[in-house]
C-alpha cells in the first residue's frame, strides 16, 4: 500500500479550511447567535461530510459545494422574499 503523505496533507488543508469557511458562515450570517461549540461542530460536520462525499462520490462532493455556496448567497440577499 502506497500512501502519498503530500496529497493526505492537501486534502487535511482542504477540509479544513472549507470547515472554516462554514464556521465564519455559521457565526456571521445568524441574526441569533450560536455558541463557539456549536459553530466548531458544525464545522467539523461539514468538514467530515465534504471529505466522505469527495472520497466515494466525486460528484456529488461538487454539486453540494455549489448547492451550499447558492444557499448562503440566497440567505444574504433575501431570496426569494426580495432584494
Amino acid at each position: 500500500m502506497n500512501i502519498n503523505l503530500k496529497e493526505i496533507m492537501k486534502r487535511v488543508i482542504k477540509y479544513l479550511v472549507e470547515g472554516l469557511m462554514v464556521a465564519i458562515a455559521a457565526f456571521a450570517i445568524p441574526q441569533k447567535s450560536l455558541k463557539i461549540d456549536e459553530i466548531a461542530l458544525l464545522a467539523l460536520v461539514a468538514a467530515a461530510t465534504f471529505s466522505i462525499l469527495d472520497t466515494f462520490i466525486p460528484v456529488m462532493g461538487a454539486s453540494a459545494r455549489n448547492g451550499a455556496g447558492m444557499g448562503v448567497g440566497f440567505n444574504l440577499v433575501r431570496f426569494p422574499g426580495g432584494f
